[in-house]
């Protein structure tokens, strides 16, 4: 029996007021049950033929990461060489031209907020030869900056939503820049090819998942083992052929040893948890999302940069891949991560 299709707002994408209780219950019940029947085929304009496959709706879970000892934030840490700040397109046609394909794809997507963003071309292209944009934030004087935090969306180009709080965020770190001496490099959309597709598919166009590529230790063994043991070969969790294999991969792996952040944020959607991997105490909460550490994966992000390099990765899994959450709700998750910054991340000394 086919299911009515529930009617999505065309401005999901934008952060909207709170809702009541009852239409929230009513609109997440009604989104759930349309799934598999095109539920959100109104919402990226396109007919229920085409619907987009998002996750499953269980967690996944991969084994319990290491035991985290209380570390004590580092009082300072001996000063990193200034790194050169993306300069803002002076061109407005630029980040319109990044903007076009993705507000073309989802009309859902608000021209204003992605525009403002002011994204440029990285010079980095997915496989289908989509360029990967990027924008710094930073205090105006670069070289007084104490934490560098990297901020990523889309590795999964169904997450429709992790693109879109990353472009929320960059709003609020050129509020915040004046006042913290933080360097922030947003990449909104890592996947590109995925975002883009019909149906968005989570995997890049090459058919890997970009959050199982990259090199931690034993991948060719343990990678091939998980994916066709535990995912018993889920085509959309493909770690591909070998590690690094794909540009998009390749491409965040060089800005980690590049820009070298002392933060990763890795946004997702829709388990509506936090997840993280590192040597520091976690966050417990980021808003209304709290911990729930979701184990070790191989060829993750989290894996790669939090237990490998020692860098944090806060991953933050949003409830919805195509609904925002409220502004209240962007706004405190902001602020919780801020403070977690504070606490738990070492500042630059001026030796």
């Amino acid at each position: 029996m086919n299911r009515p299709i529930p009617t999505v707002p065309t401005d999901a994408i934008e952060a909207t007021p709170p809702p009541t209780s009852r239409i929230a219950m009513a609109l997440a019940l009604a989104v759930w049950l349309g799934l598999t029947a095109g539920g959100v085929a109104l919402l990226q304009g396109s007919p229920p033929s085409t619907a987009v496959p998002l996750h499953h709706l269980r967690v996944e879970r991969g084994p319990k990461p290491p035991p985290v000892q209380e570390l004590p934030a580092p009082a300072a840490a001996p000063a990193a060489q200034p790194h050169p700040v993306i300069a803002v397109p002076a061109d407005a046609a630029v980040p319109a031209a990044v903007c076009a394909p993705w507000l073309e794809r989802w009309p859902a997507l608000q021209r204003k907020l992605c525009e403002a963003a002011q994204l440029a071309p990285s010079g980095a292209l997915s496989v289908r030869g989509a360029p990967i944009a990027w924008r710094d934030v930073a205090p105006p004087d670069a070289a007084g900056v104490a934490q560098r935090v990297l901020v990523v969306g889309a590795i999964h180009g169904d997450e429709l939503t992790a693109a879109a709080l990353a472009l929320h965020w960059v709003a609020l770190a050129q509020q915040a820049s004046s006042q913290r001496p933080v360097h922030w490099r947003f990449i909104p959309v890592l996947n590109p090819d995925g975002l883009l597709a019909r149906p968005a598919t989570r995997t890049n166009a090459a058919g890997v998942d970009l959050n199982r590529n990259f090199p931690t230790p034993d991948w060719e063994r343990e990678a091939a083992a998980y994916w066709e043991k535990r995912t018993r070969r889920d085509p959309r969790r493909w770690p591909g052929p070998a590690p690094l294999s794909e540009p998009e991969s390749q491409f965040l792996h060089a800005q980690m040893a590049q820009f070298a952040p002392d933060l990763v944020v890795s946004i997702h959607a829709p388990y509506g948890v936090l997840d993280f991997d590192g040597p520091q105490t976690p966050p417990q909460k980021l808003g209304g999302l709290h911990l729930d550490q979701l184990g070790v994966f191989p060829g993750s992000l989290g894996n790669y940069g939090g237990l490998q390099l020692g860098v944090p990765v806060v991953t933050i899994e949003l409830h919805h891949a195509l609904r925002m959450p409220v502004r209240t709700e962007i706004a405190a998750m902001w602020q919780d991560l801020l403070a977690w910054m504070d606490k738990h991340l070492p500042v630059q000394s001026d030796k």
